[in-house]
């Protein structure tokens, strides 16, 4: 029975340790899962924090991360698009107020700006696909 003891405390260490690094994955894969979330349901206004926040969401596991970097690189196109919207938005207010020319190079601009947004939000939209394919299967790997 003496024996046995080294190989059985090496046994119960192995299962512990596999028993780890599954939880660290696992928590990686829920915290990649939540950021995703957090993205997925912010309003117009908070996209672009909730895109930051998921870009810089730490992660080891490799399908998380990847999956991390692709929903990022989504909401980073969306994020991008919004900002410029809001741009276009308050150059048109500036327009109605008088406070820029309608000639001047910044309302000239107002319409490329508004081009390049509705591109990238195409982006965005376009890969939402992938992002919540990743996002499904870590949550059935990883049972979040």
């Amino acid at each position: 029975m003496i024996a046995r003891s080294p190989f059985v405390f090496a046994l119960v260490a192995s299962i512990a340790a596999l028993a780890g690094c599954d939880s660290a994955e696992r928590r990686d894969a829920q915290s990649v899962v939540i950021a995703v979330t957090r993205f997925r349901t912010a309003d117009n206004a908070s996209t672009p924090a909730m895109v930051e926040a998921l870009k810089a969401t730490p992660c080891s596991a490799p399908d998380a991360c990847k999956a991390r970097d692709d929903c990022a690189a989504t909401g980073e196109a969306t994020a991008k698009a919004l900002r410029l919207k809001a741009e276009v938005e308050k150059g048109l207010d500036a327009l109605e107020k008088g406070t820029i020319a309608k000639d001047s190079p910044e309302a000239a601009a107002l319409p490329k700006k508004l081009d390049e947004a509705e591109v990238l939000l195409k982006q965005g939209h376009d890969g939402l696909a992938r992002c919540d394919e990743q996002i499904q299967a870590l949550k059935r790997k990883h049972r979040i």
